[in-house]
């Protein structure tokens, strides 16, 4: 349902397309957007993603004209909509003097089930979104990236059944990590067990050197900021993050000659795909 293909892949057209459109779509949120998935990475279920209010928009380009084939699939865009109960959204893009132009009038964007112009705004409502569990791995993953430093992140996946989630540049090569994700008071969460499998599939891709970090969420009591069981952690919310066991060594440091990920498409270990 995911499309691996490497980012250094994608043709330069393609990523013209890719920023103009993003571009659009954030001066017309007027400083209300919050970015889901706002670069372009891999894997490409949708092509960027964000939030406005309680919902959530997952966005694919398309080229009016059929001259440029976009990477991705409509199943991707379908599932990932239907998982994080969002909005899946086509945009259609047409090339005019080497520049590219929403289709559509507004936002640009249509409804990729019904096929009819949407401003996302007019979705938006009062209600408390509950966070699902694709959005609650997309924070633990975020929150790991952020626990990083500043080293180079070489790919990451939000998608639960996708490990490692991220993959980066280490002291001695490519180095990963495989992220779980926990709804306070739960703490008690373990690698698959599968675990070896997965680490194998990453030393044949590259390095074998990874680690394991649990990501445990909540939302903040409103009075004290403390970590609260009660309270549902909702779209929108600052959550509150505890890494526990972050990090964990899955396998003693690599050869020097460790390297970087190679170019190629997931694998599949035990009913999960390898991000590579």
């Amino acid at each position: 349902m995911f499309d691996m293909t490497p980012c250094g892949q994608l043709s330069r057209e393609f990523q013209a397309l890719w920023t103009l459109a993003a571009s659009y779509v954030e001066r017309l949120g007027e400083g209300d957007l919050s970015w889901f998935k706002g670069r372009l990475s891999t894997p490409l279920y949708e092509h960027f993603s964000f939030r406005l209010g309680n919902q959530l928009f997952f966005v694919r380009l398309e080229d009016s004209e059929g001259r440029l084939t976009a990477p991705g699939s409509m199943a991707g865009l379908l599932e990932i909509s239907e998982a994080c109960a969002g909005v899946p959204l086509l945009m259609p893009m047409r090339n005019q003097g080497g520049i590219w132009l929403p289709t559509v009038p507004g936002w640009g964007l249509v409804d990729a089930r019904t096929s009819e112009a949407v401003d996302p705004r007019s979705l938006v409502t009062s209600e408390r979104m509950p966070l699902t569990d694709w959005e609650l791995h997309d924070a633990a993953v975020k929150a790991v990236v952020r626990s990083l430093g500043g080293r180079k992140i070489l790919c990451s996946s939000s998608h639960p059944s996708i490990s490692p989630s991220v993959w980066y540049r280490g002291e001695t090569g490519a180095e990963w990590v495989m992220v779980r994700a926990a709804r306070y008071p739960e703490a008690d969460v373990q690698p698959p067990g599968n675990w070896a499998q997965i680490r194998e599939a990453c030393a044949d891709r590259g390095s074998g050197n990874g680690y394991f970090a649990v990501a445990v969420l909540s939302a903040r009591d409103p009075e004290t900021g403390e970590p609260s069981a009660l309270l549902p952690l909702c779209r929108g919310d600052e959550p509150s993050v505890r890494l526990l066991h972050a990090p964990v060594y899955l396998k003693p440091a690599p050869p020097d000659d460790a390297r970087e990920p190679m170019d190629r498409p997931a694998a599949a270990v035990g009913g999960e795909a390898v991000l590579a």
